[in-house]
């Protein structure tokens, strides 16, 4: 007998979505979103896929759930436009990343093995989603694949008080190098969206008792734009 995987089915001003179970999930709760399935789009980001990412993480007030995504060379898995939400429990590098301010809710990743953008919620996620798809134009323009990851963090700009600050929510997207050209015999893991946040899957016990942070590291920085190439991103934005 055939299970149904549709979970539920919202509206937006984009038009209808669906929550749909994933066949092969990676963590708990693991599931994809789809931005109006029935126009058949193909895996690239749109301002209502943002949109629906941002108020799909907000509306579970959950902070262990994460909202991914995958451009195509960018190891998306199939060429349908969708998210993915998961939980994780354990807090990742990312989101307690050091940050420079841009401009507005705009930051870069200052120390971290992949150049990136960080964006943080200050008013509301309509804003936002405004200000990622700005950058995600961008990098659309120039055909350059990207990840992104919705989540909660630190604060981006720091305080000077010794209280541990809320968590806020961070939109952290990161322009890669096209993972048809990336030399595979060097990686020792597939440099996703869920690497590049810190969350390592591996698939080989070897590996996963042996391999080391430097390791890691390195893996992560054969897939990195050069800092120069991420500035002359930067300065797009």
């Amino acid at each position: 007998r055939r299970v149904r995987e549709a979970v539920v089915s919202t509206q937006s001003t984009g038009g209808s979505s669906l929550v749909v179970v994933n066949s092969s999930p990676l963590s708990e709760s693991h599931i994809l979103l789809l931005p109006s399935p029935k126009r058949c789009l193909n895996q690239r980001l749109t301002i209502d896929a943002v949109e629906l990412g941002l108020s799909f993480i907000t509306s579970c007030s959950d902070p262990d759930t994460r909202v991914v995504f995958n451009s195509l060379r960018a190891f998306a898995s199939i060429n349908h436009l969708h998210l993915h939400a998961y939980k994780c429990s354990t807090s990742l590098p990312i989101e307690s990343a050091p940050v420079e301010h841009i401009v507005d809710c705009c930051y870069k990743l200052s120390d971290y093995p992949i150049p990136g953008f960080v964006f943080e919620l200050q008013t509301d996620t309509v804003l936002l989603a405004k200000s990622v798809f700005t950058a995600v134009e961008v990098l659309q323009d120039q055909d350059i694949p990207h990840n992104m990851m919705i989540t909660y963090g630190d604060p981006c700009a720091q305080t000077n008080t010794k209280e541990v600050p809320d968590p806020v929510l961070r939109v952290c997207l990161w322009p890669v190098k096209p993972s048809d050209q990336l030399p595979l015999d060097e990686l020792l893991f597939r440099p996703a969206v869920c690497e590049l946040s810190g969350h390592i899957l591996l698939h080989d016990l070897d590996l996963f008792q042996t391999i080391t942070e430097p390791q890691i590291v390195n893996t992560l920085k054969i897939n990195a734009f050069e800092e120069k190439q991420f500035q002359e991103i930067v300065d797009s934005v």
